[in-house]
């Protein structure tokens, strides 16, 4: 983190009142708001004023609260909100920083009146309404949990949100009060919409027993995942949609720059937040999930990261000591360094001699490539690459049709098509023999080699 706010400072030193556009500040800054994923948002809120404060120039300022707000005004994880309602507060409202126009000012102070009173961890504003059934009830409910939901009847939406809601309901699953509202009918009190934020349908809260906020704007999986932690008897759930989404979202802002280095910064970070401050079962959590994100992804980069970060944060000492921790976490991390070790990149492919379909450029060969028994060492392409794949597999047939395009385009490319299918009927000894040697847990596999017969590339994607 440290590093963004240094890099920030000077982009914010150099740039004076230069332009009012800054494309490497921009950058920096979703650089940051990705390392500042998934902090608290009292942690988001400093370092955003932090930020701003920095700025001598009233343009860049101005640039920079912008950007802020934007960013979490759009972002998709929960409590973002949060930080989009304090930076409209403290810096465009209170007059510290314009906004482009009257018009955005307006809406900015209509978004924050409409969330303020209603964020993750505030004590849910009191409120009288009628839930489907007519019964007057208030909220929140104290001692319960309650799921406390608007909807409209002609929301198709927010029909199968019912119909979802009704099983999670009937499946007994979880203890909660549901308080389903319909908002052409909402009941006697007169603030419901602006306490709560009720501008869409449907719009979803869970609220503690204590009265405390626990979820807004839920859908009914991620109800259902929030359920799952607060009546959980201690083993955390590793992969959940809304962590995958944070990573995917923190690294984004990295884009085709992303390195290996950058993915163990982020790792390092984590830890220093969690295990640095003695939080160890934070620290499980957060490390736990990024394992499961980078199993999750296709890209080198990713697979790459995994050796070094599982050498590094699943070898820790008195950390991973649960039988949970061994099922869930130690043994997939065994597990994904095992196959990933495989054929590195570096290394010169096996010298195997396998039957396939040979592709390039078309005027040489059939359109559909010539069928024979080929050594994968002796491609000889500029570069040749070796694409393992399955005949049910749609993103295998994706990339049959980037092959074409790929051997029409360039000349001096050989691919070498290898049907795992048909392998496995007839020659399965050969076929088990690939699957030992490469890493075939998801198709297709694809390796880049240069004239020579050494890895160059792995987890290659021929659409790019």
């Amino acid at each position: 983190m440290k590093k963004f706010i240094l890099a920030i400072c000077a982009c914010l030193i150099a740039l004076g009142a230069r332009a009012q556009e800054y494309p490497e500040l921009g950058a920096k800054l979703e650089q940051y708001f990705a390392a500042l994923a998934g902090e608290s948002a009292a942690v988001q809120n400093n370092e955003c004023d932090f930020l701003i404060e920095s700025c001598r120039d009233s343009l860049v300022r101005q640039y920079v609260a912008l950007k802020i707000y934007d960013h979490y005004l759009r972002s998709k994880i929960m409590g973002d909100d949060a930080v989009a309602v304090h930076v409209a507060q403290k810096w465009f409202l209170s007059g510290k920083v314009k906004m482009h126009s009257e018009d955005d000012l307006r809406n900015a102070d209509i978004y924050a009146t409409f969330n303020r009173s209603s964020l993750i961890g505030q004590q849910a504003p009191s409120a009288t309404l009628k839930d489907r059934s007519g019964a007057t009830v208030s909220v929140p409910v104290k001692g319960e949990y309650t799921v406390l939901y608007f909807y409209a009847p002609d929301c198709s939406t927010c029909k199968a949100t019912s119909a979802e809601l009704k099983k999670l309901v009937d499946s007994g699953e979880y203890a909660f009060r549901l308080v389903d509202v319909n908002v052409n009918n909402p009941g006697p009190d007169e603030d419901w919409q602006m306490n709560y934020g009720v501008l869409k349908t449907p719009w979803m809260f869970l609220i503690g027993p204590s009265g405390k906020i626990l979820g807004r704007g839920l859908d009914v999986p991620s109800l259902r995942m929030l359920l799952g932690r607060e009546f959980s008897t201690g083993t955390y759930v590793y992969g959940s949609d809304i962590q995958m989404e944070r990573y995917a979202q923190m690294f984004s802002a990295y884009g085709d720059t992303l390195k290996v280095s950058d993915v163990l910064d982020v790792a390092d970070y984590l830890a220093a937040r969690t295990f640095g401050e003695g939080d160890i079962d934070s620290f499980k959590q957060v490390e736990g999930d990024l394992l499961y994100f980078l199993a999750g992804r296709r890209e080198e980069v990713y697979k790459d990261a995994i050796i070094p970060f599982a050498d590094k944060y699943l070898n820790v000492p008195d950390v991973w000591t649960a039988p949970e921790d061994t099922a869930n976490v130690i043994s997939l991390g065994h597990f994904l360094s095992d196959i990933t070790s495989r054929t590195p990149v570096g290394s010169r492919v096996p010298d195997l001699k396998v039957p396939g379909v040979l592709r390039r450029k078309p005027c040489l060969f059939a359109r559909d490539g010539k069928e024979g028994v080929y050594a994968l060492r002796k491609l000889r392409g500029k570069p040749a690459y070796v694409v393992f794949y399955t005949g049910g597999c749609n993103a295998c047939k994706e990339t049959l049709d980037d092959v074409s395009a790929l051997v029409t385009s360039k000349p001096k490319v050989r691919v070498l098509l290898i049907d795992m299918d048909e392998l496995m009927s007839s020659n399965p000894d050969l076929a088990e023999t690939l699957l030992e040697t490469f890493d075939l847990t998801a198709m297709p596999f694809i390796l880049e080699l240069d004239k020579k017969g050494y890895i160059t590339h792995r987890y290659v994607d021929l659409s790019k």
